[in-house]
Protein backbone atom coordinates (compact mmCIF):
# COMPACT_ATOMS: atom_id res chain seq x y z
CA UNK A 1 0.00 0.00 0.00
CA UNK A 2 1.47 3.37 -0.96
CA UNK A 3 1.91 6.26 1.47
CA UNK A 4 -0.92 8.38 0.04
CA UNK A 5 -3.45 5.56 0.50
CA UNK A 6 -2.22 4.87 4.05
CA UNK A 7 -2.46 8.61 4.88
CA UNK A 8 -6.04 8.73 3.52
CA UNK A 9 -6.97 5.63 5.55
CA UNK A 10 -5.45 7.17 8.68
CA UNK A 11 -7.30 10.43 8.08
CA UNK A 12 -10.58 8.53 7.59
CA UNK A 13 -10.01 6.82 10.95
CA UNK A 14 -9.36 10.21 12.57
CA UNK A 15 -12.51 11.63 10.97
CA UNK A 16 -14.61 8.74 12.29
CA UNK A 17 -13.15 9.30 15.76
CA UNK A 18 -13.86 13.04 15.52
CA UNK A 19 -17.46 12.44 14.48
CA UNK A 20 -17.91 9.90 17.30
CA UNK A 21 -16.41 12.41 19.74
CA UNK A 22 -18.75 15.17 18.54
CA UNK A 23 -21.72 12.86 18.92
CA UNK A 24 -20.69 11.67 22.39
CA UNK A 25 -19.80 15.15 23.72
CA UNK A 26 -22.34 17.43 22.00
CA UNK A 27 -25.05 15.15 20.61
CA UNK A 28 -24.62 16.29 16.99
CA UNK A 29 -24.66 13.29 14.68
CA UNK A 30 -22.65 13.77 11.49
CA UNK A 31 -21.58 10.11 11.32
CA UNK A 32 -23.68 9.27 8.25
CA UNK A 33 -22.75 12.36 6.23
CA UNK A 34 -20.94 11.85 2.92
CA UNK A 35 -17.28 11.27 3.77
CA UNK A 36 -15.90 13.36 0.89
CA UNK A 37 -17.93 16.39 1.96
CA UNK A 38 -17.09 15.95 5.66
CA UNK A 39 -13.40 15.51 4.79
CA UNK A 40 -13.36 18.85 2.90
CA UNK A 41 -15.24 20.73 5.62
CA UNK A 42 -13.03 19.37 8.39
CA UNK A 43 -9.87 20.12 6.38
CA UNK A 44 -11.03 23.74 6.07
CA UNK A 45 -10.87 24.09 9.88
CA UNK A 46 -7.39 22.63 10.52
CA UNK A 47 -5.34 25.74 9.72
CA UNK A 48 -7.70 28.27 11.35
CA UNK A 49 -7.65 26.17 14.53
CA UNK A 50 -3.86 25.91 14.44
CA UNK A 51 -3.71 22.12 14.23
CA UNK A 52 -1.97 19.85 11.76
CA UNK A 53 -4.23 16.80 11.94
CA UNK A 54 -7.82 15.76 12.52
CA UNK A 55 -6.66 14.24 15.82
CA UNK A 56 -5.44 17.68 16.88
CA UNK A 57 -8.82 19.12 15.95
CA UNK A 58 -10.54 16.38 17.95
CA UNK A 59 -8.67 17.42 21.09
CA UNK A 60 -9.62 21.07 20.64
CA UNK A 61 -13.25 20.28 19.79
CA UNK A 62 -13.68 18.10 22.88
CA UNK A 63 -12.16 20.64 25.26
CA UNK A 64 -13.11 23.98 23.70
CA UNK A 65 -16.79 24.64 22.92
CA UNK A 66 -15.83 27.73 20.86
CA UNK A 67 -13.79 25.47 18.57
CA UNK A 68 -16.81 23.17 18.25
CA UNK A 69 -19.00 26.14 17.31
CA UNK A 70 -16.62 27.06 14.49
CA UNK A 71 -16.52 23.46 13.27
CA UNK A 72 -20.31 23.31 13.45
CA UNK A 73 -20.47 26.34 11.15
CA UNK A 74 -18.18 24.54 8.71
CA UNK A 75 -20.11 21.26 8.85
CA UNK A 76 -23.58 22.70 8.37
CA UNK A 77 -25.06 24.50 5.40
CA UNK A 78 -26.36 28.02 5.98
CA UNK A 79 -28.37 28.88 2.91
CA UNK A 80 -31.21 31.26 3.47
CA UNK A 81 -32.85 34.12 1.62
CA UNK A 82 -36.09 36.02 1.82
CA UNK A 83 -38.86 34.21 -0.06
CA UNK A 84 -36.39 31.65 -1.37
CA UNK A 85 -38.31 29.31 -3.66
CA UNK A 86 -41.23 31.67 -4.34
CA UNK A 87 -43.31 28.73 -5.58
CA UNK A 88 -43.34 27.35 -2.04
CA UNK A 89 -44.96 30.56 -0.77
CA UNK A 90 -47.52 30.55 -3.60
CA UNK A 91 -48.43 26.94 -2.74
CA UNK A 92 -48.41 27.69 0.99
CA UNK A 93 -50.81 30.60 0.42
CA UNK A 94 -53.21 28.56 -1.73
CA UNK A 95 -53.02 25.12 -0.09
CA UNK A 96 -51.99 25.54 3.56
CA UNK A 97 -53.45 28.88 4.62
CA UNK A 98 -57.08 27.89 3.93
CA UNK A 99 -56.59 24.99 6.38
CA UNK A 100 -54.69 27.16 8.84
CA UNK A 101 -57.58 29.65 8.91
CA UNK A 102 -59.83 26.94 10.39
CA UNK A 103 -57.73 26.77 13.56
CA UNK A 104 -57.97 29.32 16.36
CA UNK A 105 -54.20 29.10 16.96
CA UNK A 106 -51.23 27.58 15.16
CA UNK A 107 -47.61 26.84 15.92
CA UNK A 108 -45.00 26.94 13.18
CA UNK A 109 -41.53 25.49 13.61
CA UNK A 110 -38.63 26.40 11.36
CA UNK A 111 -36.03 23.71 12.10
CA UNK A 112 -32.61 24.58 10.75
CA UNK A 113 -33.59 28.21 10.24
CA UNK A 114 -30.03 29.41 9.60
CA UNK A 115 -29.93 33.22 9.68
CA UNK A 116 -33.73 33.41 9.58
CA UNK A 117 -34.68 34.81 6.19
CA UNK A 118 -37.27 32.09 5.47
CA UNK A 119 -38.79 32.43 8.94
CA UNK A 120 -39.13 36.19 8.48
CA UNK A 121 -40.64 35.53 5.04
CA UNK A 122 -43.22 33.23 6.58
CA UNK A 123 -44.00 35.81 9.26
CA UNK A 124 -44.55 38.43 6.55
CA UNK A 125 -46.86 36.11 4.65
CA UNK A 126 -48.83 35.31 7.81
CA UNK A 127 -49.07 39.04 8.63
CA UNK A 128 -50.33 39.86 5.14
CA UNK A 129 -52.94 37.10 5.42
CA UNK A 130 -54.14 38.31 8.83
CA UNK A 131 -52.94 35.18 10.63
CA UNK A 132 -49.76 36.39 12.30
CA UNK A 133 -51.41 37.22 15.64
CA UNK A 134 -52.88 33.69 15.78
CA UNK A 135 -49.55 32.00 15.20
CA UNK A 136 -46.54 31.27 17.32
CA UNK A 137 -43.36 30.86 15.29
CA UNK A 138 -40.41 28.84 16.59
CA UNK A 139 -37.06 28.98 14.84
CA UNK A 140 -34.19 26.70 15.76
CA UNK A 141 -30.74 25.89 14.43
CA UNK A 142 -27.74 23.92 15.62
CA UNK A 143 -25.52 26.99 15.47
CA UNK A 144 -25.76 29.70 18.12
CA UNK A 145 -23.91 32.05 15.75
CA UNK A 146 -26.56 31.94 13.03
CA UNK A 147 -29.35 32.04 15.61
CA UNK A 148 -27.95 35.33 16.89
CA UNK A 149 -28.01 36.63 13.30
CA UNK A 150 -31.61 35.45 12.93
CA UNK A 151 -32.63 37.14 16.18
CA UNK A 152 -31.11 40.42 15.03
CA UNK A 153 -33.21 40.32 11.84
CA UNK A 154 -30.69 42.38 9.91
CA UNK A 155 -30.04 41.28 6.35
CA UNK A 156 -27.52 42.50 3.78
CA UNK A 157 -28.58 45.43 1.64
CA UNK A 158 -26.84 43.83 -1.36
CA UNK A 159 -29.45 41.05 -1.24
CA UNK A 160 -32.50 43.34 -1.30
CA UNK A 161 -32.91 43.22 -5.09
CA UNK A 162 -33.06 39.41 -5.02
CA UNK A 163 -35.31 39.42 -1.95
CA UNK A 164 -37.71 41.92 -3.56
CA UNK A 165 -37.86 39.90 -6.78
CA UNK A 166 -38.63 36.75 -4.76
CA UNK A 167 -41.27 38.67 -2.80
CA UNK A 168 -43.01 39.68 -6.02
CA UNK A 169 -42.77 36.13 -7.46
CA UNK A 170 -44.27 34.78 -4.24
CA UNK A 171 -47.33 36.94 -4.99
CA UNK A 172 -47.06 38.92 -1.81
CA UNK A 173 -48.80 42.24 -1.32
CA UNK A 174 -46.41 44.38 -3.31
CA UNK A 175 -48.66 47.40 -3.10
CA UNK A 176 -48.00 47.75 0.60
CA UNK A 177 -44.20 47.35 0.43
CA UNK A 178 -43.89 47.75 4.17
CA UNK A 179 -41.44 44.91 4.60
CA UNK A 180 -39.18 44.92 1.59
CA UNK A 181 -37.06 47.83 0.43
CA UNK A 182 -37.36 47.97 -3.33
CA UNK A 183 -34.13 48.97 -5.08
CA UNK A 184 -35.90 48.29 -8.39
CA UNK A 185 -37.79 51.59 -8.36
CA UNK A 186 -35.97 54.85 -8.58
Amino acid sequence: MDDAVQEMDLQDIEIRLLLEGIYARYGFDFRDYALASIRRRIASRLEPEGVKSVSGLLERVLHEPACMEQLLLALTIHVSSMFRDPGFYVAFRSQVLPQLRTYPYARVWGAGCSSGEEIYSLAILLKEEGLYERCRIYATDLSEVVLRQAKAGVFPLRAMKEYTENYVKARCQVGEERYMVSPLRR
